[in-house]
């Protein structure tokens, strides 16, 4: 059994957004553009670094930009180009030290023609930002001379975390109903992870890569295809055993596609594993003292812990409808679609007997315009989402939370002004409920004084006076506020300095 819990303090929250504009230059060995069709773009976080007051995000979008070139305004030619960004963000209690995640979306693409040969883009990103403190609170171990009650908690405990980077090559054949190609315009594709199993100093990986094809076939048309192949990776992990349990993310570097004849394709995805692996433990924690003992008195500390009620993997799916913009031209046939979830759309709800989903989905649609040289159009499309899960477990004081992936987005044809688009969502579910839970972490020969709040300050505070051995973290764990709140509500400058005697100020719950 582990001496030490691990305890994970929330010292920040938070969402920003921002903006990356850049000029991109067309290759001399590619045609000139007539027209911007359609942007796609990734962001991918590479580091988070932590400096006093500020957070630094380092990141990447990769883009693919589509465009209609000069000489043929209905032949659509795409180009890809990758974007490195700096992010500083100011936080009030970052410090080197803390632990930092981020994660991002791209919410909004403009782009515009500066001239033939040159396409200015504006990327608006939403990024998500987590701060934590770490704490470690030792665990008593049984003794015969005391009658403990004991909890039993399930934590997790990290082994180790390694990035692996794979090339997944495939040789794939069209299905019948697909046309020949002449050419490929683009290729995006994604992963899924399907199973993941731990073996002795391995971590076997299986899972699917979805190929959305843009092409052009024999007839000269541009067309789309959903292509999908299986892969089955093995990494070496020293130290890995058949009990512990991995966690798998995954980043595609770069794809492409190489045509062998008209009918089939030889498809390379440059994939980044991110594994990490912990073993799931089950500890005995010393909350009480049945029978008092003369002479000995618990030492002890309250802990929040989070126990889950619910993992659950499931798919939905949602569909909507969408017209065209005004001015643009009626539709001869929809090519393809795709999409993001907008970034703060979604919404997880834990209610009585279930929890509730909902969100929106910006797609976008690129369609053959009914003219007489077939130009290719994008439109912007909206899907929302709503769906209830039934869980009869869950009450509505337990929080919730989801994981959504896009599996796919499709469009069809309505009308020569209307497009209705359908989207597969793989959704996570993780209930949880917070409670706490008081730990006895040591015996005294002598009476411990359990500091007490004095009665609430007439503006809604408890005034808390310093004692030896009290931190920051401490007091905030003890009274269920954020230590970043504590810090702005006394006009702490330092948060390592505590002076004993001193008085906070705790906003009363």
């Amino acid at each position: 059994m582990p001496q030490n819990l691990r305890v994970d303090e929330v010292i920040a929250e938070r969402t920003v957004e921002s903006e990356v504009v850049r000029n991109v230059s067309i290759p001399a060995d590619r045609p000139a553009a007539a027209r911007v069709v359609s942007v796609n773009a990734r962001v991918e976080i590479r580091s988070v670094d932590l400096e006093t007051g500020f957070v630094v995000i380092n990141g990447i979008i990769r883009s693919t930009i589509y465009y209609a070139t000069a000489e043929d305004p209905s032949n659509v030619v795409s180009i890809r180009s990758n974007f490195i960004f700096t992010e500083r963000v100011a936080v009030r209690g970052a410090r080197r030290g803390y632990e930092a995640d981020a994660e991002a979306v791209i919410t909004d693409i403009d782009f515009s023609l500066i001239n033939q040969r040159s396409i200015n883009l504006e990327f608006t990103l939403m990024i998500d930002l987590d701060i934590s403190a770490v704490d470690v609170v030792p665990v008593i171990p049984s003794r015969r001379d005391i009658d403990m009650r004991r909890e039993r908690l399930r934590i997790q405990r990290s082994i180790r975390e390694r990035n692996f980077t794979r090339n997944l090559v495939e040789t794939i054949r069209l299905p019948a109903a697909v046309s020949s190609i002449r050419r490929v315009v683009d290729l995006d594709n994604s992963v899924q992870i399907t199973e993941i199993i731990t073996t002795y100093d391995r971590v076997r990986v299986r899972g699917i890569v979805r190929s959305n094809l843009l092409f052009v076939n024999e007839r000269g048309q541009l067309e789309y295809a959903d292509l999908t192949y299986g892969f089955n990776e093995t990494f070496v992990f020293n130290g890995v055993t058949p009990e512990m349990n991995a966690y798998v993310d995954t980043n595609v570097i770069r794809e492409e596609a190489n045509l062998v004849d008209s009918r089939q394709l030889r498809v390379r995805t440059e994939v980044e594993f991110r594994i990490l692996v912990v073993v799931e433990e089950l500890v005995d924690v010393p909350t009480d003292i049945i029978s008092p003992v003369d002479g000995l008195y618990p030492v002890s500390r309250t802990i929040l812990v989070e126990r889950i009620v619910i993992e659950e993997r499931t798919r939905i799916s949602a569909r909507d409808t969408t017209r065209i913009p005004e001015g643009n031209p009626d539709i001869a046939r929809v090519i393809s679609a795709s999409g993001n979830i907008r970034s703060g759309s979604v919404d997880v709800d834990a209610e009585r007997g279930g929890v509730l989903i909902s969100g929106i989905i910006d797609a976008n649609v690129i369609y053959v315009a009914a003219l007489p040289q077939q130009p290719v159009y994008f439109a912007p499309a909206t899907i929302r989402f709503s769906s209830f899960l039934s869980f009869p477990q869950v009450r509505s004081n337990m929080r919730a939370f989801a994981d959504i992936d896009i599996v796919s987005i499709s469009a069809s044809q309505i009308s020569e002004r209307e497009i209705s688009v359908r989207a597969t969502l793989d959704v996570n579910i993780l209930v949880t409920e917070r409670v706490r839970v008081p730990v006895i972490t040591g015996i005294s020969d002598r009476p411990v004084e359990v500091p007490r709040p004095t009665p609430p300050t007439g503006d809604g505070y408890i005034s808390y006076v310093v004692r030896a051995g009290d931190t920051l973290f401490i007091i905030a764990q003890r009274y269920g506020v954020s230590v970043e709140r504590l810090i702005a509500i006394n006009n702490i400058s330092n948060p390592e300095n505590l002076q004993v005697g001193q008085t906070i100020l705790i906003p009363r719950n």
